[in-house]
């Protein structure tokens, strides 16, 4: 197929560069020029603007958030110069109303839009074609797709014909994974406080009752304390975070507990750490603790 791709960043330079390797023509567009020189002389064509993406089958968007993304359709107009036969591949995490906003604008214009993030660390699962797609859209659109949810993902899990039903469960599963980091932050604060070493206390959970990926990944982070490079840095943890609660306040839905993540966050933020991995709220959930009376 012809693919257009706009957004080179941590997640979105192995999916494209698998996406080329599996044969489809692709034309490339990211903001800072240079994180496209890879893809060139990979034989992709590289363009100056999103608007010159042209002619292609399915464009698929993996930038910061919804923000850009909506910048990209509405303020740059790239909603208008889009082929009415191309879809829309979103595979940027997104809030609800900017999922709405898109499926009508698509609509309105002919055009088949189908939400396609993935689940997966960026540093040892893009590359490896280990990400989990979770879609969502009109069939013809999915099914168009495949090849390109093959080429990214050892799975993908379909969730209907509503494009919104794929950011939800994105959202909800991004929820679940800070969830599990809140949860580790405290419980290594509470067996420090008893002399537990950080390292013996993530042995023995990780290799016990959770051997799961968020436990395993970011339980590892936290028992070394160190948070750089970082996966997913704290300003984008921040960001879902919150589009989980207005996706929440849309349903009437109380989310107490993602207020607790909200904040801790956001103090990791007033602590310097917008550039370590979101798992830091460990060591502002430490910083917090007054010291332990002798």
């Amino acid at each position: 197929m012809k693919v257009g791709f706009i957004g080179l960043g941590i997640m979105g330079a192995p999916v494209a560069m698998n996406i080329l390797k599996d044969g489809h023509a692709l034309t490339a567009y990211n903001r800072t020029p240079e994180k496209a020189r890879p893809f060139k002389e990979a034989g992709a064509t590289i363009v100056g603007s999103p608007g010159e993406i042209g002619d292609v089958d399915v464009l698929v968007t993996c930038v910061s958030d919804g923000v850009a993304e909506e910048a990209l359709f509405f303020e740059q107009g790239l909603i208008d110069r889009l082929p009415k036969t191309c879809i829309h591949m979103s595979s940027t995490t997104i809030g609800v109303p900017t999922t709405r906003r898109l499926v009508e604008a698509h609509a309105a214009r002919g055009r088949l839009f189908v939400t396609a993030p993935v689940l997966g660390r960026a540093v040892d699962m893009a590359a490896a074609r280990k990400l989990f797609v979770i879609a969502a859209g009109p069939a013809e659109g999915l099914a168009r797709c495949k090849p390109l949810f093959d080429a990214i993902g050892q799975r993908t899990f379909v969730f209907g014909d509503d494009p919104v039903t794929a950011t939800a469960v994105k959202l909800a599963v991004n929820f679940l994974s800070v969830s599990a980091i809140e949860a580790m932050s405290e419980a290594f604060a509470l067996t420090g406080r008893y002399g537990v070493k950080p390292n013996d206390f993530y042995e023995f959970f990780s290799n016990s009752q959770f051997p799961a990926p968020p436990y395993k990944a970011y339980g590892k982070l936290i028992a070394q304390d160190s948070f750089t490079p970082a996966n997913f840095v704290v300003p984008l943890g921040l960001k879902d975070v919150r589009l989980v609660m207005e996706a929440a306040e849309l349903v009437d839905m109380p989310m107490p507990s993602a207020g607790v993540v909200r904040d801790h966050l956001v103090q990791a933020l007033a602590q310097g750490y917008s550039q370590e991995d979101w798992s830091v709220v460990a060591r502002v959930i430490r910083n917090n603790l007054a010291p332990k009376a002798k």
